[in-house]
């Protein structure tokens, strides 16, 4: 039988999992959620603190559960404004201030907090950026690879400021702005980065792994500002 500290974090697990799966689109609007006894078993807790998680969630509006159907993501899908701030005023020098401020002193919680589980996760996520083809597919991973630092933290405020940041740099003409600043050089740059980060995480050395983060987002920031 799981302690209460392992269903705890299992039931977090299941969250995170659930969002991040909402949210960058691989369970879109409408789509149904695996039965109960199947994300137990796949977090290893008890359908009791499954039933709790998706409560959560329903009462955010992210699914909706029909008696005798299942659970569906809602049609609802999240934006921006529903979490305060509009894709559309924010410009690049201020989310980069604000992804400067947050991000690096995300370092010390997850440090503190992840499992060995997570940190090979990010890890694992890190070289399937390495591994990309193309810009949209670094992209994908590079989005995943923060989120997953954030998510690791387990501090729930701290990850849904870095999920709408992350979402905001989704939109449409960020996308196009991002894309515009990424070539192949600082594609292999941010990758190697991207392993600096990690082998610090993976070292617990909570400083420099704050300014491995920092070090990147300012030369993230340079080329998304400077060009």
């Amino acid at each position: 039988m799981a302690t209460r500290e392992e269903s705890r974090n299992g039931a977090l697990a299941l969250r995170r999992a659930l969002l991040e799966s909402i949210n960058d689109g691989s369970r879109p609007p409408g789509s149904r959620l695996p039965p109960e006894r199947d994300l137990a078993h796949q977090f290893g807790i008890g359908r009791n603190n499954v039933r709790n998680t998706l409560s959560e969630l329903e009462s955010e509006g992210k699914i909706i559960r029909h008696v005798g159907r299942g659970t569906f993501v809602s049609n609802s899908t999240p934006n921006s404004h529903q979490h305060g701030v509009d894709a559309n005023v924010v410009s690049p020098e201020e989310m980069m201030e604000a992804r400067l401020l947050i991000e690096p002193l995300l370092a010390r919680l997850v440090i503190a907090r992840a499992s060995e589980v997570e940190l090979k996760a990010i890890k694992a996520l890190t070289a399937r950026g390495g591994e990309a083809r193309t810009m949209a597919e670094f992209e994908h991973w590079d989005n995943k690879f923060h989120r997953a630092i954030a998510n690791a933290s387990k501090n729930q405020y701290l990850i849904g400021i870095v999920e709408t940041m992350h979402r905001i740099r989704r939109s449409g003409e960020w996308g196009a702005l991002r894309r515009r600043g990424l070539t192949d050089d600082r594609r292999r740059e941010y990758q190697k980065e991207h392993e600096e980060i990690v082998d610090a995480l993976c070292a617990r050395d909570a400083e420099r792994a704050r300014q491995a983060i920092a070090s990147h987002l300012n030369h993230v920031r340079e080329n998304l500002l400077l060009d």
